[in-house]
């Protein structure tokens, strides 16, 4: 679907900039204008999707008109670019219904982004209002864990964040694997700012001043990245992760964490503020000996009630098979993820989900089957059975959430 937008600025200059930060083929700019009455009829007569406007400082007939567009013609949607943005630009902005403001973005790609992420949001916005649908007013939070790195954690938690924000969900995805945290990649994102300076700058954070830290990306998820560095992980303390959370719970209807494979404090902390913990192991005995030792940890701790495992790259081989994984770590099989390198890789590679760019591929299909269970409530049932087979000695509480 194409995405039609119209320019308007002052500024001849400010209007050849935005066209050529403008370089997707999903994007067409319909034309543009110097604003006033000759942008409403403009407007009247494209009926644009989204109008990108520039703002300076003290620019109150561009706020002005902005209003006017947002009052009265609800389903085109506004997005105002700043050189310079600071606090009082956006409190202006805010008061009079704006809240897609942003400064202008380094790059194209970008930019195409943030439009994007815009028009999916705000569609949605008025699908709900439109259709009266049942809101989701309890945010599950997410953590996916496992015992060892490389067991696709953040590839389960990136295309799952991306699936569920196509099921028309507000979703954010936060990298708490603080020392080599790269979900950035998995997304080809280029954060502006990190989770560490969004704890060094903010003392009394608020969702708008956390989003601020945050990365849109182009289906729609918003990203809270890792630091850039390992020396920084120190800096996030667990008091901090904890308010992050609750924050975070309160606006967005699910809230994924990728996680370290660690039982830090950070990871803890995580852990003990998730609605689910999606244990990913694997068919390797080496992993499936860590997994049974967390599993024992994970109990002890009185967590197992929110633990879904999944088997990762589930194929059974001559030595090891999906039911000798259950017998092994004394755990039941939640969902299992096939093995496909040749996608998986070719997603990395490429920086796009393989839910988007290659959505009819098995494992698309698995985590879409993931995201339909979430949506339907299904997965925050506690196992129905004690599991009678040999083997199960486990006792899930049912809780509610």
């Amino acid at each position: 679907m194409k995405i039609h937008v119209l320019l308007i600025s002052k500024m001849e200059r400010n209007l050849g900039l935005l066209k050529r930060m403008i370089e997707d083929e999903e994007i067409v700019v319909l034309g543009d204008s110097a604003g006033g009455s000759l942008a409403l009829d403009k407007i009247e007569n494209t009926s644009p999707d989204i109008i990108i406007m520039t703002l300076g400082a003290g620019d109150t007939d561009v706020l002005n008109l902005a209003e006017r567009i947002i009052l009265h013609r609800p389903r085109t949607f506004v997005i105002l670019v700043a050189e310079h943005l600071d606090v009082e630009m956006m409190q202006s902005a805010i008061k009079v219904g704006c809240h897609n403001i942003i400064e202008l973005p380094s790059s194209p790609k970008e930019f195409s982004d943030y439009i994007k992420s815009v028009y999916n949001n705000e569609k949605i916005r008025l699908k709900s209002l439109n259709e009266k649908e049942n809101l989701l007013w309890s945010s599950t939070v997410i953590s996916v864990f496992g015992a060892k790195g490389g067991l696709g954690k953040t590839t389960i938690a990136a295309n799952l964040a991306v699936k569920l924000a196509e099921k028309r969900k507000k979703v954010v995805l936060v990298d708490l694997d603080l020392q080599f945290g790269d979900i950035n990649i998995f997304l080809d994102i280029e954060p502006k700012e990190t989770i560490i300076e969004l704890v060094q700058e903010v003392i009394t954070p608020s969702i708008d001043s956390v989003r601020s830290y945050m990365t849109v990306h182009s289906s729609g998820v918003h990203v809270l990245c890792a630091p850039r560095s390992p020396e920084y992980a120190e800096l996030v303390s667990p008091e901090r992760v904890l308010s992050l959370l609750s924050l975070l719970r309160t606006y967005y209807d699910y809230v994924i964490i990728d996680t370290a494979p660690s039982f830090s404090e950070i990871n803890m902390t995580a852990i003990e503020s998730s609605s689910l913990i999606f244990f990913v192991t694997g068919l390797d005995i080496s992993i499936l000996k860590n997994s049974k030792l967390s599993i024992s940890l994970l109990e002890s701790l009185q967590q197992t009630d929110k633990v879904r495992v999944i088997v990762n790259r589930a194929v059974d081989t001559n030595s090891i098979s999906i039911n000798d994984v259950q017998k092994i770590i004394g755990y039941p099989i939640w969902a299992k993820i096939p093995s496909d390198y040749k996608v998986s890789v070719n997603a990395l590679n490429r920086g796009i989900p393989f839910v988007t760019g290659a959505p009819s591929s098995k494992l698309s299909q698995s985590i879409n089957d993931l995201a339909d269970i979430l949506v339907s409530g299904a997965a925050m049932d506690s196992v129905k059975e004690n599991k009678k087979s040999k083997g199960f000695k486990l006792k899930f509480p049912r809780k509610n959430y």
